[in-house]
């Protein structure tokens, strides 16, 4: 690949990046806007939070769009469509898991199909990172946070 190809590719990427996050931004800032109360700093309503999320969130945006690309970063790539599919699946799967299962076999099966989204992934290691995470998350939710979240749900208790 020639280097001023590569130039501009980089130089694209964080444009179409900025400008796919301002627009993420914009769109839930639009929402909140037109949808929720946003009340003042002093009482804040609903919308409050997610309008100033936004905001920050466009700044920021437009902050990447004008960074200048290191030289030798790559080019941008496609995801393949399992990886794509995988992470996407992991809030479905929670989901759908955590009020029949409860916390703890919720978060060892969402993060245990999830960690198979990398190339890298092996039975052993996904189920060493699922254990941990869940172990974190019970530690953090639950026991320290005090989090109404059972830890077994209504298929494992009854």
């Amino acid at each position: 690949m020639s280097p001023d190809l590569s130039r501009r590719i980089a130089i694209h990427r964080n444009h179409i990046f900025a400008l796919l996050f301002v627009a993420t931004s914009a769109g839930f800032g639009i929402h909140a806007w037109t949808s929720m109360t946003i009340g003042t700093p002093a009482d804040m309503g609903p919308g409050f939070f997610p309008l100033m999320l936004s905001l920050i969130l466009a700044m920021l945006s437009v902050g990447v769009g004008f960074v200048r690309p290191d030289l030798d970063e790559e080019p941008l790539t496609v995801v393949s469509l399992r990886a794509c599919l995988l992470v996407l699946s992991g809030p479905i799967i929670f989901a759908l898991t955590i009020r029949t299962l409860g916390l703890l076999p919720a978060v060892l099966i969402t993060v245990f199909i999830v960690s198979f989204a990398s190339r890298f992934a092996t039975f052993r290691n996904s189920a060493l990172l699922a254990g941990g995470f869940t172990v974190f998350c019970v530690v953090v939710f639950h026991y320290l946070l005090n989090l109404p979240i059972p830890l077994w749900g209504t298929w494992i208790t009854g």
